[in-house]
């Protein structure tokens, strides 16, 4: 039996895939669980911290956001809420300024960048003017579309102050989900989470959610904040989380709790899905250690070698379906192994019956996102981002 070359390069790319999946896996079960820290009995005084909003068009969700983070099980008097509007063409501004509470604070962007600032994203320069504002030693970003539980912040605050980490990130999670695509972006993120975990407890930070983040005012300044990225749409979490690892390495940590979860709404149309997906990818090509950048590169040949083989099946050759059977069905039963506990950490197991269908759809998306993300535009936020 003669094999092809096709199925030779499929046998070692399932080879590396799984042993790259294996190595998440185990990140993830090495990540030990936070406590939630109630800290009753502790004599450490609780840190004071700023929770920035940066925010644009959020009409419809601010108030339920406010309301989720004012609710918190954390002193009021050792927080502050500082919430930057970004241009918002919607109520946004006005909402959150009928919030009621001392210790809120809203800015409008557009009073100190002018009329220029309209037509960019400014997600960074806002969170820069919240850190600037903030009397916190602690801060601590979500997005305006988030929801917390009333744990959140005292879970965070723990998990910072009982290890050396100069900056966490935290589990975050899309609800509710009914329709497909809705119940596909909920698993996808949980995997992007579970990867992100696994990669930080290995010392290999590739990923965090700027939606739950949080590290001192200190450390940003100490690597200059943004500088060095800041014309890049995207990146305040990711490339601010690489800043900080290059300077202090082995600092980052992951809130390995789901009451330390941030829960955020699915995009309800394909197109914004397409869009948003296009936004995260789209800031890869800039990421300093190579070794990210590889991991990304390695995954996004192996999604498009199973689609290569999935159109070689129809060549009249024989045993023309072996290298799909190879490479396919390593990938599934990898991504199965490693979703297995990521899905059993956000309470969604269930969603594992429609693991077969949504990993090859995966496949198809990766490819078509990675292929969009190379024009480098997109629509966000009622802006064009080229």
């Amino acid at each position: 039996m003669n094999f092809s070359p096709l199925f030779f390069i499929s046998v070692g790319l399932s080879a590396l895939y799984f042993l790259m999946m294996l190595y998440f896996f185990v990140g993830w079960l090495r990540l030990k669980k936070s406590a939630v820290g109630e800290q009753k009995h502790s004599e450490t005084p609780l840190p004071f911290v700023t929770i920035i909003i940066p925010t644009r068009n959020e009409s419809e969700n601010i108030k339920a956001c406010l309301e989720s983070i004012f609710g918190q099980n954390y002193p009021k008097d050792f927080f502050e809420v500082i919430v930057v509007d970004d241009y918002s063409t919607d109520p946004t501004l006005r909402l959150a300024k009928e919030k009621n509470e001392r210790n809120l604070l809203v800015l409008n962007l557009q009073n100190y960048l002018g009329a220029s600032g309209e037509y960019v994203p400014n997600k960074k320069k806002a969170i820069t003017l919240g850190v600037k504002n903030a009397k916190g030693e602690l801060i601590i970003t979500t997005d305006g579309d988030c929801r917390a539980g009333e744990n959140w912040l005292r879970t965070m605050v723990n998990h910072y102050t009982q290890n050396a980490f100069k900056l966490i990130t935290g589990p975050v999670m899309m609800k509710p989900c009914r329709w497909p695509v809705e119940i596909f972006q909920q698993l996808d993120v949980m995997n992007l989470v579970g990867i992100a975990g696994a990669t930080i407890r290995n010392g290999l930070p590739t990923m965090c959610n700027g939606a739950n983040l949080m590290y001192s005012k200190e450390v940003f300044h100490e690597v200059e904040g943004f500088k060095g990225n800041q014309d890049v749409p995207t990146g305040d979490d990711v490339f601010l989380m690489h800043k900080i690892n290059a300077m202090y390495p082995g600092s980052i940590g992951f809130v390995k709790n789901f009451e330390a979860c941030v829960f955020t709404k699915p995009e309800n149309s394909f197109s914004d899905f397409v869009a948003q997906r296009v936004r995260w990818v789209s800031k890869s090509s800039r990421f300093s250690d190579w070794r990210v950048s590889f991991i990304l590169i390695f995954a996004y040949f192996v999604n498009l070698f199973t689609i290569v083989d999935a159109i070689a099946v129809l060549q009249p050759v024989e045993m023309s379906w072996l290298p799909l059977a190879v490479i396919g069905g390593t990938k599934l039963l990898s991504d199965l192994l490693f979703n297995i506990p990521v899905t059993i950490f956000f309470r969604k197991i269930i969603l594992l019956l429609l693991f077969p269908v949504i990993d090859v759809l995966h496949v198809v998306y990766v490819v078509v996102i990675g292929v969009l993300s190379l024009t480098g535009k997109y629509r966000w936020k009622d802006r064009l981002i080229k």
